[in-house]
């Protein structure tokens, strides 16, 4: 399954990522908008080239039927991304907990200018999930899930960007 997510941000291209490197910008993006229970920064490198970086998320508790409930396990994962400076794409590989041999989530990030105060950002997502009767239900729900998440995070840049005068 893909899809791909729009979002207008109101603010440079350049201070989007910025934002998005920042750690207080993450803290409160991911366990106070959106309620996640943990968002630890494993590791941000940053070279003349990319920034790469890998963050364990762990999400609130999900109403999700007991039977698909009980096939996932825990449902937290690692961001593995890597940001390339010169062609502005991040590209983002999600390694979860409850069985990384079956799931599979990845994809690309970037902006596209709408002035100097204002971008596009769009995300082209991939999710597979090879679990016998239940696969099709959690790429469903992921995708589901990362389009809310999406839309909450872009709500929430305009907020910083505007709170912090970047």
């Amino acid at each position: 399954m893909e899809f791909t997510i729009r979002h207008d941000i109101p603010c440079a291209i350049d201070t989007y990522w910025r934002c998005v490197w920042d750690e207080e910008y993450n803290k409160r993006l991911y366990l106070d908008v959106l309620k996640f229970r943990e968002c630890t920064r494993l590791e941000q490198k940053e070279t003349d080239a990319q920034i790469t970086r890998r963050i364990k998320l762990n999400p609130p508790a999900q109403d999700l039927p007991g039977p698909v409930a009980k096939v996932l396990g825990d449902l937290s994962w690692i961001e593995d991304g890597v940001f390339d400076k010169k062609t502005g794409i991040y590209k983002v590989k999600i390694i979860t907990a409850s069985m990384p041999d079956k799931t599979h989530i990845g994809g690309e990030n970037w902006c596209e200018s709408r002035g100097d105060a204002a971008c596009v950002r769009i995300a082209k997502m991939s999710v597979e999930v090879k679990v016998f009767m239940v696969g099709g239900i959690v790429e469903k729900r992921i995708e589901a899930d990362t389009k809310k998440s999406y839309e909450a995070a872009a709500k929430f840049t305009a907020e910083f960007v505007k709170e912090k005068a970047w």
